[in-house]
């Protein structure tokens, strides 16, 4: 259940039902150094996957980043009672049953800094997400705002992610698109997400991408890279 990507990344993935379609949706762990470890969109925590975790190393960070991906933070938080829970601005309105919910637009933790780096994907504010880059592998971490659906899991999402630009090939979801509000903002995200050498792609949903990570993300967001000063 529990895949390995790089060194000290992994992730394990899941099936659930968003309005009535199958979607395969992805949570990515690192292990930081000193072997804490960081949980990026939790999928259910299930007993076999928390034992490969208890394997690896100490759960630390439990992380919801964005508005939607959230689903089973407080689960995880039960089973770690000890693991800091961070979440997108705006989440903790949403998810009042979450009191000890950290926002990403405070301080982040000292231990993440040598690990991970964080940009917020501004201008989306249906998501608010953060896209982070695991820096020793190279690997950019998405949750929703790039999309890519290799295989279909039914006809309807065969339809749904055609009529949606995510079917075979990396995008932003035609409906997230549509969803922006502040172009300039989204426009100097993309910049720098695009700066980062990425060499892999790790997406929520669902591909991970290992050839041509940099091209194609450049081909995803150059909707917007093309707006930039």
């Amino acid at each position: 259940m529990l895949e390995q990507i790089a060194d000290n990344l992994w992730s394990a993935t899941q099936q659930i039902s968003v309005h009535g379609l199958p979607v395969r949706t992805r949570m990515t762990v690192v292990r930081l150094p000193g072997g804490a470890l960081w949980l990026h969109s939790p999928i259910a925590p299930a007993p076999t996957l928390r034992a490969a975790l208890d394997a690896l190393g100490d759960v630390r960070w439990i992380v919801a980043p964005n508005r939607m991906h959230h689903l089973f933070a407080g689960a995880w938080q039960a089973h770690y009672p000890l693991a800091a829970l961070w979440g997108a601005p705006g989440l903790a309105a949403k998810r009042p049953d979450l009191p000890q919910l950290h926002s990403l637009d405070q301080a982040l933790p000292a231990a993440w800094q040598n690990s991970l780096q964080m940009q917020p994907f501004a201008g989306l504010p249906i998501l608010n997400e953060c896209v982070w880059l695991h820096q020793p592998s190279a690997s950019l971490v998405v949750t929703d705002v790039l999309q890519y659906y290799p295989q279909d899991l039914s006809l309807s999402a065969r339809l749904f992610n055609s009529l949606n630009g995510t079917r075979s090939r990396l995008a932003m979801p035609r409906a997230l698109r549509f969803a922006i509000r502040d172009r300039t903002a989204a426009s100097a995200a993309a910049a720098r997400i695009c700066a980062w050498p990425v060499q892999r792609l790790v997406l929520a949903h669902d591909a991970l991408i290992t050839e041509d990570a940099q091209q194609q993300l450049q081909q995803a967001l150059a909707f917007l890279l093309s707006d930039k000063p």
